[in-house]
């Protein structure tokens, strides 16, 4: 069963990056998983983001966001630690809407608050389902989460909101809180994170707290059940090359990774040579084993993996 191996909380003020500590150091195969709470509505680049203009791959994956009425954002962010990965953080980096030169509001910095969770990888932990939701309401005191499809053995909701530092409660009484951090610059930011073990289908748990706020809730459940499917590393391009009225909306191109020998890489553009040369071809969403994982992870490669039960 996913066990939770380490987690912490950051605060920063406005910041154009965020160091978030991981609670430790991760081993080969531990999934991370890092809630970000900002205060407006700012780029956030994960770690290692890689623009369109490189050859490299992003090695973090994106969860379903949120933003709130107050243009408050709630991200989600996972990675399953491979053997390229050390250290015990990682950097998120926001970037000012000055320098992309599109006339959008003047955002030079952002309050924020993170929450990072790292499941033990012995057990072939990945993300089994994510989905997110906020109140179209500017100011409740309670919201319920919107329902989780699958049983799960384990679920984490993250709720948070700009306008108090006051706490969460989670009126599932079989929840336990993980971790919770506030800041109070500017108006306020609250943000906590629960843990349900082996929730049921159409899971839907409520939160509640003293001041009225907007809040907005990301959920995300987590499975070790084998097998699972393979996510190759992506790259984000603009869809229309780069157009400035464009550069909010970008569209995650897949890498395909081959495996000659055991020496794996990820590349675009292979002839039909290489794919027939290669040992093994992995492309998106496709089944893997439990020994391709392995070898995949130890190979430092990239990519994510999908749980499916």
């Amino acid at each position: 069963m996913p066990s939770i191996k380490f987690s912490a909380t950051a605060t920063a003020t406005a910041a154009t990056s965020i160091s978030v500590p991981l609670g430790g150091n991760p081993a080969v195969g531990d999934l991370v998983v890092v809630f970000l709470l900002v205060d407006n509505e700012i780029i956030t680049h994960q770690p290692g983001w890689a623009s369109e203009f490189t050859a490299t791959p992003n090695p973090w994956f994106k969860l379903e966001g949120i933003r709130a009425p107050d243009s408050s954002t709630l991200t989600g962010w996972y990675h399953t630690w491979n053997a390229s990965d050390s250290g015990s953080s990682a950097s998120f980096t926001f970037v000012p809407a000055p320098t992309l030169g599109i006339g959008d509001k003047d955002l030079p910095s952002a309050n924020a608050v993170v929450v990072a969770v790292v499941f033990n990888g012995a057990s072939s932990t990945a993300i089994l389902e994510h989905n997110g939701y906020g109140s179209a309401q500017d100011l409740v005191t309670s919201i319920a989460a919107s329902p989780l499809k699958m049983f799960s053995s384990t679920a984490l909701h993250a709720v948070g909101a700009t306008g108090s530092t006051a706490s969460w409660s989670d009126t599932d009484s079989l929840s336990v809180l993980v971790q919770a951090v506030t800041l109070a610059a500017g108006s306020g930011l609250s943000l906590s994170v629960f843990q349900r073990v082996n929730s049921p289908a159409l899971y839907r748990p409520s939160f509640t707290i003293s001041s009225a706020m907007s809040p907005m809730v990301q959920a995300v459940t987590v499975s070790d059940n084998l097998p699972q499917l393979y996510n190759a590393p992506y790259i984000e391009e603009g869809p229309m090359g780069d157009n400035r009225l464009m550069y909010r909306y970008k569209l995650n191109r897949y890498f395909t990774v081959l495996n000659n020998g055991g020496t794996f890489s990820a590349q675009r553009y292979q002839s039909t040579d290489q794919i027939a040369a290669a040992t093994q071809v992995f492309v998106n969403n496709q089944p893997i084993s439990s020994a391709d994982r392995t070898n995949i992870l130890n190979s430092g490669v990239g990519g994510e993996f999908q749980a499916v039960s």
